[in-house]
Formats: C-alpha cells, sequence, structure tokens
C-alpha cells in the first residue's frame, strides 16, 4: 500500500457523513428562515468540521494503537498505525496538522459568531483529542455515545445555523437531535462490534457495560428515536415533506435486522457504513423537508 492510500485509509472516509451531515442540516434551517447563505462561512464550517473529523479519526487510530486495544482480534478495518502502514509518529503528527488547519480555518468562524462559537470551536479540539487521548479518554469509559450525541448533533446544527444568520433559535437545537442519534448510534454499533476485544482490552465501552442484548437494543433504540425527531418538528411546524425523513430509517431495514439479530463479526463494517449513509440522507431529507 502506498503512503497516500494509507493516509486515505487513515481518514476513514465512510466516517465523515457524520460530521457533513449536520453542517448541511444547519445550511438548511438558515435557508428557511429566507435569509441567503454565505458561501464563505458555508465552506469554512464544513471544511473545519471535516478537519476535526479526520483528526479525531487519526487521534483515535494513535491511541488505540498505543493502549493495545487494537489488537489481532479485533473486527474493525485495518488501521494504519496498528498494520504499521503508517509509523506512529507520523500519525501524530497527521492529527496535529488537521487540528492546527480546523483552528486556522476557524479563526475567521470565531471572529465572524463571537463567543458562542468559540466555545464551541475550541471545545469541539478538546473533545476530538480527549474522545481517546489524554489521561481520562472519553471512549474508554462509556461517554462515546453521549460525546456523539452533542457534538454532531444539537451543537453542530446549531452552530452552523448561528454563524450564518447569528439568531439565538432553539429550534435548531431540537432538529440536531436527529443527527445527534444516529451519530451516536454509529459509536453504539462500533462498540458492539468490539466489544470482545474492547473487553479484552480494558476498553469500558457503553457496550461492554451493558453487555452484547442490551446494547444491541440500545443502538435500534438510537436508530429509531432519530425517526421521530422530523415528527416533532411537523407538530411545531407542519411541513408534509418532513415525512421523508422521518420514513428514511426503513429504508435500510435490513441493516437494521442484522444489527439486532445477526453475529457479532465483519458483517458490522456493513451496517456501520449504511449507518453513515442513513445519516448523511437524513440530513438532506430533514433539510428539504424543512424548506
Amino acid at each position: 500500500m502506498t503512503q497516500t492510500s494509507a493516509w486515505f485509509l487513515a481518514t476513514r472516509p465512510k466516517t465523515l457523513f457524520a460530521s457533513m451531515g449536520p453542517v448541511f442540516l444547519g445550511l438548511f434551517l438558515c435557508l428557511q428562515t429566507g435569509k441567503d447563505l454565505n458561501p464563505i462561512i458555508a465552506f469554512l464550517t464544513i471544511t473545519s468540521a471535516l478537519l476535526m473529523q479526520i483528526g479525531t479519526n487519526l487521534v483515535n487510530d494513535y491511541f488505540d494503537f498505543k493502549t493495545g486495544v487494537d489488537s489481532n482480534d479485533r473486527l474493525g478495518p485495518k488501521r494504519v498505525t496498528s498494520e504499521g502502514l503508517l509509523s506512529p509518529k507520523q500519525v501524530q503528527t497527521g492529527y496535529q496538522f488537521c487540528f492546527f488547519l480546523a483552528f486556522l480555518f476557524g479563526i475567521y468562524l470565531m471572529y465572524t459568531g463571537g463567543t458562542p462559537i468559540i466555545v464551541i470551536g475550541l471545545l469541539s479540539l478538546l473533545t476530538a483529542y480527549i474522545y481517546t487521548g489524554g489521561p481520562f479518554p472519553l471512549s474508554h469509559h462509556g461517554l462515546g455515545e453521549i460525546t456523539a450525541l452533542i457534538f454532531f448533533g444539537p451543537l453542530a446544527v446549531w452552530g452552523t445555523f448561528f454563524l450564518q444568520t447569528n439568531k439565538m433559535d432553539i429550534f435548531p437545537l431540537l432538529v440536531g437531535m436527529g443527527p445527534g442519534l444516529i451519530a451516536a448510534a454509529l459509536m453504539s454499533i462500533n462498540n458492539l462490534r468490539d466489544i470482545v476485544s474492547d473487553k479484552k482490552a480494558g476498553k469500558k465501552t457503553l457496550a461492554v457495560l451493558l453487555g452484547e442484548k442490551k446494547a444491541r437494543l440500545f443502538s435500534i433504540l438510537l436508530i429509531l428515536f432519530s425517526g421521530l425527531i422530523p415528527l416533532l418538528c411537523y407538530a411545531l411546524n407542519p411541513r408534509p415533506l418532513l415525512i421523508l425523513s422521518a420514513l428514511s430509517p426503513y429504508i435500510f431495514w435490513k441493516s437494521w435486522q442484522k444489527l439486532r439479530i445477526g453475529p457479532i463479526d465483519e458483517g458490522l463494517n456493513l451496517v456501520l457504513a449504511k449507518t453513515g449513509q442513513y445519516l448523511f440522507l437524513y440530513s438532506l431529507l430533514f433539510g428539504i423537508g424543512l424548506l
């Protein structure tokens, strides 16, 4: 594998839907107000979100290798550090560079958005690192799902909306719960797949704490609850096309069936990919419905 291919693999491209979906949803919410989008702010928001997501993935790759979580019996896709495709130093430099660029691009956003965006931006950078790194990695103590829900849901949607409109509105927080629940499901399914290897490594994910049966149910409930958010928005602001996003979970019914009763094996990698696709499609349909 070439260095370019290794770096592409390290970014985990299938996970990047998680950062783009809520940003697009926030932009749709802005259009709903009748305000024109600022293309520069939109571009910088998407770019910063992607850089932080890639940086988080690299931090995860680096520290899971360092702590021995990425063992030979792990069921997930190849990790570049544990496979020796990139050196630990290269991966460390990679995530530091991503966070530096995200901060650099975010300077204009923080200048434009003021205190709320400064707080969200700096908190996002910190959380991107301590999700797997630092003395108390969130993902190792059952906090991965709630972290994903908050940062890939309400904060991402509200922050995107505020940057475009400068309006303090709580409705984007409700809307953001939709993609947030799906992002939490991504983390939950990932932890369900790795439940055996994580338990051996002493990684206390929510799946390890709940056990396989309850972890499966929890993941399914997150998916189902995401479909309820557009219906709550419909009750507040009736728009017929919101039904599309409410029904969108059923497009991936086969994946949810595999999640419910399928074996814990490499097949869950496909379920994860489908969940990422669902998050992005859901966000687009939700945004269109709001318009």
